[in-house]
C-alpha cells in the first residue's frame, strides 16, 4: 500500500505564515477528511503535495520516493493526482478529448471510436450520462465537476486529493463519487477528501485532520468526529453559535409568481413566492433548479406561461431587464459568471448600482463610489484589507460575500440564490445564512437553489421539489424531512 509522509512543512507569503505542519503521515487504504475554515492552509497543503505549490523548508515522500518541491510533472509521475475546485479543462475540446488529454494515442492516429469507448467508460464509474462528443464549453458546473473526477480517476492514482468533489452535485451524484473514492482506497491507494459538509465528511472518512490558521489542530478517528467536535475544532466555537434560528414566518403579499413557465429545459412550472419569504428549491443534478433561477433572471429565455413581479406582468429580454425590474442573482459559479476577479472590491461591489453613483448617470463620482463601496462591503461582512484589494485574492467566502453585498446594496424585490454557500466553510457559511435572514426581514423575497437539504431545511420557510424540470411538490416546514424532499426528487411523485 502506498503511504504519504510531510514532515517539517512550512510556507509563508511575506511575513505571513499559512502553513506549519510539523509532521503528517497518510496511510493507505484509508479516506482521510482534511478539513478547517477557508484560509485554514488545506490548499497549501494539498497544493505541496500535489507539486503546485513550493514550500518554504519540509520533504514530501510518497512511498519511498521524495517529492520534489514545487514539481507537479514528478508529483503526477509518482501517482498524486488531484482534483481541484477550479477545473482545469478546456472548454473548446470535446468531453472525450479532455478525459484522456495527455495519454498517447496507440497509434500514429487517433482512434475516435476508441477514444469514445474510454471515456464512456470512465464516466460510466461515476453514472455520468453525458455525452463524450459534447464541448465542455456547454457543460453546467455539475457535469464539469463529475468530467475532472472522472479523469482524475482514469489515472488510476496511488494517491487522489478531492478538494470539495462534490460541492455542486446532488445526492445521488455525490453518493457514486463518494463510492469510487471508497474503491480506490480499498485498493491501497491514499485518498485525502476536503469537504465543508460535515456530514458528508463524517460518513466517508476513517480519519479525520483539523487545520486553522495553517496549523494541525485535530487529528481524529470517525468516532471521534462528531460535528460539535469539529466544528469547535475549526473555528473555537460551537455550531450552535453560529447557526442562527429557523427562519421566521414571511407575509402575505405575493412578491413573485410563475404560472404554467416553461422554457429550454424547464416546465410547466406554477410558483407563487411572498415578499419577506425564503423557497426553497431542491432536486438532483439535471431537474431544472438553475434553469429555472436562470430563466425567472431572464439568462435563458422564456418559451410559454406567465410571470408577475409584485402587481406587474415581469417579462424579462436579458438579465439587465430583470436587475432594472429588480431582480438578482447569486450563480452557482460566482468566478465566471458573477466576479470581476482582477478588479478590486470596490468595483465588484459597485457594478449594480453604478448608475446611482454616477453624476447625471453619465460621469462615476469616484468618492461616492469608494464611500458607497467600503458600506456596502462591510454591511456584507467582507474581511478584506483594502476595498482596492483584487478580489482574486480573498477566499471563496468573501468573494461570496461580495456578490451577496452588490445585490443587498441594490435592494432587489426578488433575490435569486444558486448554490449559495458552495466551496465555502463553516464560519463563512453561517455568515451568508445571517444575510440571507437579512434580506428577507428586509422584505425581500429569496429564491434558493441548493443541493444541501440540510441547508434548505435550516434556511427556507418552504422547499420546492424539481424532477425532470416539473416543480412535483412543495412541503411546507412543519412537513420537512430529508426522506420525503427525496422521495418526490427521485421519484417525481405529484405534489
Amino acid at each position: 500500500m502506498t503511504s504519504v509522509r510531510m514532515t517539517g512543512l512550512h510556507k509563508a507569503y511575506g511575513t505571513t505564515t499559512v502553513l506549519d505542519v510539523p509532521e503528517l503521515v497518510l496511510h493507505g487504504g484509508q479516506i482521510v477528511a482534511l478539513v478547517g475554515e477557508n484560509g485554514a492552509g488545506k490548499s497549501t497543503l494539498t497544493g505541496i503535495l500535489s507539486g503546485i505549490v513550493r514550500p518554504d523548508r519540509g520533504t514530501v515522500e510518497v512511498g519511498p520516493s521524495t517529492l520534489r518541491p514545487g514539481d507537479p510533472v514528478h508529483a503526477q509521475q509518482l501517482g498524486v493526482s488531484l482534483v481541484a475546485q477550479e477545473f482545469p479543462l478546456f472548454g473548446q475540446l470535446s468531453v472525450a478529448e479532455n478525459l484522456l488529454l495527455g495519454r498517447p494515442p496507440a497509434g500514429l492516429f487517433v482512434d475516435r471510436s476508441a477514444q469514445r469507448r474510454q471515456a464512456r467508460a470512465l464516466l460510466d464509474r461515476l453514472g455520468a450520462a453525458i455525452g463524450t462528443d459534447r464541448m465542455v464549453e456547454t457543460l453546467t458546473v455539475p457535469q464539469q465537476q463529475l468530467i475532472e473526477i472522472a479523469k482524475a480517476l482514469g489515472r488510476e492514482p496511488r494517491v487522489l486529493v478531492l478538494d470539495e468533489p462534490t460541492s455542486a452535485l446532488g445526492p445521488v451524484e455525490s453518493a457514486a463519487v463518494l463510492t469510487a473514492a471508497r474503491e480506490l482506497a480499498a485498493a491501497g491507494a491514499v485518498v485525502v477528501f476536503i469537504g465543508h459538509r460535515l456530514d458528508e465528511v463524517r460518513e466517508i472518512a476513517e480519519r479525520v485532520v483539523v487545520l486553522r490558521n495553517g496549523r494541525l489542530v485535530a487529528d481524529l478517528t470517525a468516532a471521534e468526529a462528531t460535528e460539535q467536535r469539529l466544528v469547535r475544532a475549526m473555528v473555537g466555537a460551537e455550531l450552535s453559535d453560529l447557526v442562527g434560528e429557523p427562519a421566521t414566518a414571511a407575509t402575505d403579499r405575493d412578491a413573485f409568481t410563475a404560472a404554467g413557465l416553461t422554457a429550454p429545459g424547464i416546465g410547466p412550472v406554477d410558483l407563487t413566492l411572498r415578499a419577506g419569504e425564503i423557497l426553497g428549491v431542491a432536486g438532483l443534478m439535471g431537474s431544472g433548479r438553475s434553469r429555472l433561477l436562470h430563466t425567472v433572471m431572464g439568462a435563458i429565455p422564456r418559451t410559454g406561461g406567465t410571470m408577475t413581479l409584485g402587481d406587474r406582468s415581469y417579462d424579462p429580454g436579458s438579465p439587465a431587464d430583470a436587475a432594472a425590474a429588480g431582480v438578482g442573482l447569486v450563480p452557482e459559479d460566482r468566478k465566471h459568471q458573477a466576479l470581476l476577479l482582477d478588479d478590486s472590491v470596490r468595483w465588484n461591489v459597485s457594478l449594480a448600482v453604478l448608475p446611482t453613483l454616477s453624476h447625471r448617470r453619465y460621469f462615476l463620482s469616484p468618492g461616492r463610489e469608494r464611500t458607497f463601496a467600503a458600506g456596502a462591503a462591510a454591511a456584507a461582512g467582507v474581511k478584506c484589507e483594502s476595498i482596492e484589494q483584487p478580489v482574486r485574492g480573498l477566499s471563496g467566502g468573501n468573494q461570496q460575500k461580495i456578490v451577496f453585498g452588490r445585490w443587498f446594496a441594490a435592494r432587489p424585490r426578488l433575490l435569486l440564490l444558486d448554490e449559495p454557500t458552495r466551496g465555502v466553510d463553516v464560519g463563512a457559511k453561517a455568515g451568508i445564512y445571517q444575510l440571507i435572514e437579512q434580506a428577507a426581514a428586509d422584505g425581500m423575497a429569496v429564491l434558493v437553489a441548493s443541493s444541501e437539504l440540510e441547508e434548505l431545511m435550516q434556511l427556507t420557510h418552504r422547499i420546492a421539489v424539481m424532477s425532470r424540470g416539473r416543480l412535483v411538490r412543495t412541503f411546507d416546514r412543519d412537513q420537512f424531512s430529508k426522506e420525503a424532499v427525496m422521495t418526490a426528487a427521485t421519484t417525481g411523485a405529484p405534489r
